[in-house]
């Protein structure tokens, strides 16, 4: 009963014809009947708009539901277990998506919001146990919040409105960082970083392991 998958929404009319039949003591929806105590959620690409279900299932600690047309995340707030959360590609329209719903999310160790229309991070200051965010193909500028993630390893940046990387100098933790497609010029935060191991630059390839790093970036 931990894992419900993305098939849940593609199911056949008469798999969905006998799960409609059956009395729902859980939470019900289209057509499913999801039990209240799932901890695993994979709705990708699901086509929902509306996740107020999400409200109704308080366990949860894995939840893909990237490639919906959801605007409010404001149910998130109610999954204060979540160490896992997929928002990629929700960008649908002009509309930007609103993070602040996260902000309490403070198990978070994985987060992928890229390729959606998303300007600041103010949301994420304080999820300090993440360990690997997915930010590419944003309108991200202000690394500012990210001082404060001492935990995090991977940080995807790429093709993102980012120029000053200064913030990221406190995460000595950061193992691989990708700022291809970006306009980055100055590296200098990065010297002091001991474990970074894998960096992609503005153009050219990645660059790996830390000796040839710290080459790179003495040019």
């Amino acid at each position: 009963m931990r894992n419900i998958l993305a098939t849940l929404v593609f199911l056949s009319p008469l798999a969905a014809s006998l799960a409609a039949a059956q009395a729902c003591d859980g939470v019900a929806v289209k057509e499913m009947c999801l039990p209240t105590q799932l901890t695993t959620l994979d709705i990708g690409g699901g086509w929902f708009e509306d996740v107020d279900f999400l409200k109704e299932v308080p366990d949860l600690e894995y939840l893909d539901m990237g490639f919906n047309p959801v605007h409010d995340l404001s149910p998130l707030g109610h999954l204060p277990k979540l160490t896992y959360l997929d928002l990629g590609e929700m960008r649908l329209d002009d509309d930007a998506l609103d993070l602040s719903p996260l902000a309490n999310l403070t198990a978070l160790t994985e987060l992928d919001i890229s390729e959606n229309n998303i300007s600041h991070l103010s949301a994420l200051g304080d999820l300090s146990k993440l360990e690997r965010l997915t930010a590419f193909d944003t309108d991200i500028k202000d690394l500012t919040p990210l001082a404060n993630l001492k935990n995090l390893r991977v940080l995807q940046l790429q093709d993102t409105q980012v120029l000053d990387i200064s913030p990221l100098a406190a995460l000595l933790k950061l193992e691989q960082l990708y700022l291809n497609g970006t306009e980055v010029s100055d590296f200098s935060a990065l010297r002091k970083l001991p474990d970074l191991q894998v960096l992609g630059l503005p153009s050219g390839p990645d660059i790996m392991g830390q000796d040839k790093i710290q080459a790179a970036l003495a040019d």
